[in-house]
């Protein structure tokens, strides 16, 4: 069954839609920087810890690496549920559109 909106009512839905999906943009952009933040110090720590024999390093010397390496995976992750979110949120809202 069609539902009829006043003129009124499709201007503040299409009002609310776009506040929604410019969240949701930002959002987006926050956890894809997230994402390419964190692979950039994943890959500086393995360069750190695959450079270390090469450098005298003692074994010591590649713990803080290892660790920089959890934090970046951890945060990858965080941030990938964060995109994955936004992702349903704006396939909700293109649903709604099409109701």
């Amino acid at each position: 069954m069609p539902v009829f909106l006043s003129s009124a009512a499709k201007v503040l839905r299409s009002a609310a839609v776009t506040a929604g999906m410019d969240k949701i943009t930002g959002i987006n952009t926050t956890a894809l920087d997230g994402i390419q933040t964190n692979l950039r110090k994943l890959h500086e720590a393995a360069h750190e810890i695959a450079s270390a024999p090469a450098r005298g390093a003692e074994p010591v010397e590649v713990i803080e690496p290892l660790v920089e390496m959890i934090e970046a995976q951890r945060a990858i992750e965080a941030s990938a549920t964060v995109l994955k979110r936004a992702n349903d949120a704006f396939d909700s809202v293109l649903d709604s559109l099409r109701s």
